[in-house]
């Protein structure tokens, strides 16, 4: 496959100066001139691949983790986790000292200048009609993701009441050279620019109709996630239709009664895989990782699967996680839009909505694919009952998956509190609690953004220290 890797002149733009962080590709350059480029340069530089781990830090700031100091021979983690594990006021900051760079914001903007490239120049390129709005579809999907991503790292969490000016992230839907500071727009904005996206993707990969394996964004990909957007904004009807939508194109969920025992969970012939993509490990504590030993999964989380429930022993490996794996052996990435998230995310809404009934009816149709035994059956007679339990599952199917963080943000952002163990032989342990709604639910803007732009406005996150 042909890789624009890209162009040289693309990695000269994002931390270049105070304003060119989300600009620029000089017109003289090496453009593509055919849809199959195009479809190439996107898969190879918009797409997130196997070698691109951004924001890995992201199950690290939630309840699902702990931290201990045995390192079986292996490197220790806590160096560099610690900002992030403990919500310091800069997480990018390591124990040592030494700073670590968070390079989800320049790798999403790079792929936003991407996608915006591909869908201003595309219609020029010599191609078919059909594989054009292919195109431009999986790059419109694309952008939306991107942003949907970069407003939940760095914006304050939605609020219907107050998104028009709460902090979200600047928008930049240009690919030439201008002259202007690129400022925060509010949360609001950023949610009706990724919600236009994928409306338009939608429309696209619709007309275009192209039959595609898991590897590439399709028509149900943007279901998912259109169903995914609603959900975060409390849109519930538009949930449940995107869900109802993907769901009669392909509902199937994977029986672990008869997966065999020795597969990753993300793998090849998982029937619920929708569209695969990202790393194929999960750095910091991954079974079989290098980092493994320092981040096991908390008690709280592994005390919810009940017996029966094959989760447990499918997702975990001694309180490691092993959801997913090798593309060798898994022969798909490590992360997944899955089917499972479709019945979670319309019983989530039907549960909002009042219909109890029929949010009950798509847990146990989740939980009949997941026990060993018959007795997988929730109730619920409350509506409160109803959300509890939805929330639990969640929280159990997808973890370690980089829902949790962004759950916790939408939902009522609870205390969580995390034991430090800062030496090898347990001799200090200190204890930090990230209080209810707390600032630091909101990431501050990495410090290469901040040092090249001194316009940008960044959240007050507070100091956090010990409270032992």
């Amino acid at each position: 496959m042909m890789r624009y890797n890209i162009y040289t002149i693309l990695f000269l733009l994002l931390f270049s100066s105070c304003d060119d962080f989300l600009e620029e590709i000089p017109k003289d350059k090496i453009i593509p001139e055919t849809v199959q480029e195009y479809d190439e340069l996107l898969y190879g530089e918009a797409y997130m691949r196997a070698q691109d781990m951004v924001a890995k830090y992201l199950d690290l700031m939630t309840d699902d983790v702990k931290s201990y100091a045995k390192t079986r021979g292996f490197s220790d983690a806590r160096e560099k986790a610690y900002g992030y594990y403990a919500w310091q006021a800069d997480p990018e900051m390591a124990i040592s000292g030494a700073r670590n760079s968070d390079d989800a914001w320049e790798w999403y903007y790079h792929s936003i200048l991407i996608c915006n490239m591909t869908l201003e120049d595309l219609p020029d390129a010599s191609g078919s009609l059909t594989d054009k709005e292919d195109v431009m579809g999986q790059a419109h999907f694309l952008r939306a993701w991107n942003y949907f991503m970069l407003v939940n790292l760095y914006g304050q969490p939605f609020n219907q009441e107050t998104a028009s000016i709460d902090l979200g992230v600047p928008i930049n839907d240009v690919t030439g050279m201008e002259d202007k500071q690129f400022l925060r727009s509010s949360v609001a904005k950023n949610y009706s620019f990724i919600e236009e996206d994928l409306e338009t993707a939608i429309d696209l990969l619709l007309s275009s109709n192209k039959e595609k394996d898991n590897f590439k964004i399709n028509i149900n990909a943007a279901y998912l996630f259109a169903s995914r957007v609603a959900l975060y904004q409390k849109k519930y009807t538009e949930a449940i239709k995107f869900a109802n939508l993907a769901l009669a194109n392909k509902s199937a969920l994977y029986d672990l009664n008869s997966k065999n025992p020795s597969d990753r969970f993300i793998n090849y012939k998982n029937p619920e895989i929708i569209f695969s993509y990202g790393e194929e490990v999960t750095p910091y504590y991954s079974s079989g990782y290098i980092y493994k030993s320092n981040f096991p999964i908390s008690d709280d989380l592994g005390n919810l699967y009940v017996s029966g429930d094959l989760r447990k022993q499918n997702f975990f490996k001694s309180g490691l996680p092993k959801k997913n794996g090798s593309g060798e052996t898994t022969g798909v990435f490590g992360f997944a839009m899955r089917t499972s998230e479709l019945y979670l995310n319309r019983a989530e809404a039907y549960a909002e909505s009042g219909e109890i009934d029929k949010a009950m009816k798509d847990i146990n149709k989740l939980r009949s694919n997941r026990f060993s035994s018959a007795d997988y059956m929730r109730e619920a007679t409350t509506k409160e009952e109803a959300i509890n339990i939805i929330r639990e599952e969640r929280r159990m199917e997808f973890c370690f998956e980089r829902h949790r963080w962004f759950d916790l943000r939408r939902w009522d952002r609870p205390s969580i509190t995390h034991v430090f163990i800062r030496d090898k032989k347990n001799d200090v342990i200190e204890t930090y609690v990230l209080k209810q709604d707390d600032p630091a639910y909101t990431l501050p803007l990495p410090f290469a953004v901040t040092t090249n732009n001194k316009e940008i406005k960044n959240i007050d996150r507070p100091e956090r220290n010990p409270e032992n």
